[in-house]
């Protein structure tokens, strides 16, 4: 693997705004929403404060499915973290993997963590999604917000580590000397392999190209709404929506206007989102 300076350093090129909060307004106002205050704690806490915050953005494409309707190309189809912040606030939005990991790494930044991207390769193609690592007391710590993994895991480099969400349980497995990490989720007996995440940093450009690649993907289709919320897992998958708690899991079928405003409702997001991008489909 490569050595920690190496890789720390490497990502100071890196530097984007789309990685940045341009609206000092916007952070000041998810800070007040999760009362945080940073001038009066230590980093340590301020950090899992921030995590902790930020896990209460919803992963979900239904943002992603109206931006692109609305714009001529990828490129200004890209939700910012400003955008993100702001309909977090408003609305209960949240986004996708690139414009979440953009959000976060922007988040952890504005108060000097040096967060960085990552992409990955999932069963159907390469750089198909991302992940950001930070240097904290001699490693590297990852957070996966598409994997709804907003608790900093260390990043292994010679032996697997798991660790949990509260729902869901998973396994890390280092591959190829610690340059690849290969993420399976974990159920009962099962052990399945998601996907395996490529231990560089990469350029904004790199990062952009990734992510405009994602407009053309199936799953903006159909809508995609997952977050981890009192103790529970939800996940929407078109008309499906399933739900795992520690008691177990059950599946529904929303038939009607009625039963998707249910869901928005619960999980914090404007039904009029969720109404404005199913009429798009």
């Amino acid at each position: 693997m490569q050595s920690e300076t190496t890789l720390y350093f490497s990502h100071k090129s890196c530097a984007d705004p789309h990685f940045s909060i341009q609206n000092p307004a916007l952070l000041s106002n998810f800070l007040e929403r999760f009362a945080i205050e940073p001038s009066r704690i230590g980093s340590t806490l301020l950090l899992k404060k921030l995590c902790t915050a930020f896990s209460s953005i919803p992963y979900e494409n239904l943002t992603k499915i109206i931006k692109s309707d609305s714009v001529l190309s990828p490129v200004s189809a890209k939700r910012m973290p400003d955008e993100v912040l702001h309909d977090f606030l408003r609305y209960g939005c949240g986004g996708t993997c690139f414009s979440l990991t953009a959000t976060c790494i922007a988040l952890l930044n504005a108060f000097e963590f040096d967060a960085f991207p990552i992409l990955a390769d999932r069963s159907y193609g390469s750089d198909t999604h991302c992940a950001l690592l930070f240097p904290q007391a001699g490693e590297f710590l990852l957070l996966d917000p598409g994997y709804l993994i907003t608790t900093p895991v260390a990043l292994p480099t010679t032996a697997a580590v798991t660790c949990s969400n509260g729902v869901n349980r998973f396994e890390l497995v280092p591959e190829a000397g610690g340059t690849q990490v290969e993420l399976y989720t974990l159920s009962q007996n099962s052990r399945r392999f998601r996907l395996s995440y490529k231990i560089s940093p990469v350029d904004g450009p790199a990062f952009r190209r990734a992510w405009e690649r994602s407009f053309a993907w199936e799953m903006m289709t159909f809508p995609v709404l997952t977050r981890y919320c009192q103790g529970a897992h939800y996940y929407l998958q078109g008309n499906t929506l399933r739900i795992r708690n520690a008691a177990g899991s059950r599946k529904e079928q929303l038939a009607s206007a009625e039963d998707q405003a249910l869901v928005s409702l619960n999980l914090g997001i404007d039904a009029a989102i969720m109404s404005r991008a199913l009429s798009l489909l």
